[in-house]
């Protein structure tokens, strides 16, 4: 066994040996290490303020582990709460995160004294109003599930996420919200909290920008039917006469959705009818759309379909694509992020079918959690850098997909600025232009280098251009020259 001996005021613990453990990742080790001394509390809190990033990270898998397997009681992890909640400002994003979702965990698995659920809620609203993208998607899951397990804390969760909808101006933090919200509404079993958050989606409803008003949809549609029989008949017909009205704007289809959630909840769950069915069975019986409904109002099912998404079966794979397609309301942050890359995969199919429709399901998940911009962006330059001509165009209706639900400026410049290079390619030179032409819209966000630089390339590829190409480039260059005209008088 390691010698251990004095240091820095800690018993029977050698910390050199023990942080060198830590950082070479030998865990097994630092745990017997930890094991040993009545000081673990002091030490651990050390070790996660260290300020060697490597030490804090892993030091924080290493709690996490022993909370997991025992090796920590109750009251030694409320000790360590502070520590923890300081990772979720940590210059390490990858650490902060690690934070939020191990915050996650100790709500759903551990009892906190009040004092504490206060301090990691007040944590969590922090990490939602500071709009950082995926760190506040995942706080506002675990503010979801602190507002569904802590009765007293529930109304204060509600009023800070409406006000923050209502009044904030950043589209991440709106989102972060409006997450946190769904969650609650759609996991508590408090019928008076479902109709509390209900009534305010409805409000939002009234909303004159688009993307709350979906987003209102989306979470109605989810709350509808996961809390069959806690919501009223005067409620569900409310929610039907204000549906109703979306004939315009784009929304129609989201409307109907919605409206159909409505119907379903009058009648009989499809759990019973195909009760004793194995998922598999229906889905070789062809009852996707009976699996779908299953997977909105069982997580069980909704793992299983999960499962299958990395099946090296294709066609069970492809099944659970069809699923998750038309699920992905239901998904939450921590499941829709941990299938971004099956769908990226996805995306670069042969298929046309599984193509399109991982591009449609990423474009959902994309308008749902905005945090996941970064990996969008990623995904997009290895498809528009890419030799093949399908993969081109899965990038190019990524991004058609996007701005249909709300034209993105980072998204669409960077589509540009990728395919701008690929136009001297002439098989790839339709495709890109046809894309242009049917984005245009969009062209009100580029700024003006960027408009500068795509009618000197439209003008450059005239020249030896196709009868069909020109025309797209003559108009396109007539609408780029209008808005540098309209920029220059301004």
């Amino acid at each position: 066994m390691r010698a251990l001996r004095m240091e820095r005021g800690f018993s029977i613990i050698n910390i050199k040996q023990l942080r060198s453990d830590i950082k070479k990742w030998r865990i097994k080790e630092a745990i017997d290490t930890l094991s040993l001394t009545k000081d673990k509390i002091e030490v651990l809190r050390e070790l996660l303020r260290d300020k060697d990033s490597t030490i804090r990270g892993n030091t924080l898998f290493i709690v996490e582990k022993m909370v997991k397997e025992g090796y920590l009681k109750k009251e030694e992890v409320e000790e360590l709460i502070d520590d923890i909640i300081a990772l979720l400002k940590d210059p390490n994003e990858r650490i902060a995160l690690d934070a939020i979702k191990f915050l996650r965990y100790i709500l759903e698995n551990v009892e906190l004294s009040n004092k504490n659920y206060n301090k990691v809620m007040e944590a969590l609203m922090g990490v939602v109003s500071s709009g950082k993208g995926v760190l506040g998607e995942y706080a506002a899951e675990g503010l979801g599930i602190l507002g569904v397990k802590i009765s007293k804390l529930v109304r204060k969760i509600i009023k800070f996420l409406v006000s923050l909808i209502k009044g904030s101006k950043e589209r991440e933090v709106q989102s972060a919200a409006m997450t946190a919200l769904t969650e609650i509404a759609s996991k508590s079993k408090d019928k008076e909290i479902v109709e509390e958050v209900m009534d305010e989606m409805i409000g939002f409803l009234d909303s004159e920008d688009k993307y709350l008003q979906e987003r209102a949809l989306s979470a109605i549609g989810r709350v509808v039917t996961t809390q069959r029989g806690r919501i009223s008949k005067g409620l569900i017909d409310r929610v039907k006469e204000k549906v109703s009205l979306f004939k315009g704007g784009g929304l129609e289809e989201k409307a109907s959705e919605v409206l159909s959630a409505l119907a379903a909840a009058e009648k009989e769950s499809k759990q019973e009818e195909y009760r004793g069915y194995k998922i598999e069975q229906l889905l070789d019986m062809e009852k996707h759309e009976v699996v779908a409904e299953m997977a909105k109002e069982n997580e069980e099912v909704l793992e299983k379909v999960l499962e299958m998404l990395s099946s090296q079966d294709y066609i069970r794979k492809t099944d659970a694509l069809w699923v998750i397609s038309r699920i992905v309301d239901f998904l939450g942050p921590s499941r829709a992020y941990s299938i971004l890359p099956t769908l990226g995969d996805l995306a670069k199919s042969k298929n046309p079918w599984v193509r399109s429709t991982a591009v449609k399901t990423l474009s959902n998940i994309y308008f749902l959690y905005p945090g996941t911009k970064n990996y969008i962006i990623s995904l997009l330059d290895l498809l528009l850098k890419s030799s093949d001509k399908k993969a081109v165009e899965a990038g190019l209706e990524l991004i058609k997909e996007i701005s249909t639900h709300s034209p993105t400026k980072d998204l669409f410049t960077a589509a540009i600025i990728l395919t701008l290079k690929r136009l001297g390619d002439k098989d790839m030179r339709l495709p890109i232009l046809r894309f242009y032409a049917l984005t245009a819209e969009n062209l009100l966000y580029l700024d003006r280098d960027i408009l500068e630089a795509m009618f000197n390339k439209l003008n450059e590829i005239y020249k030896d251009a196709t009868d069909e190409e020109k025309k797209i480039i003559i108009s396109l260059l007539d609408l780029i020259n209008t808005l540098l005209k309209k920029e220059e008088k301004a």
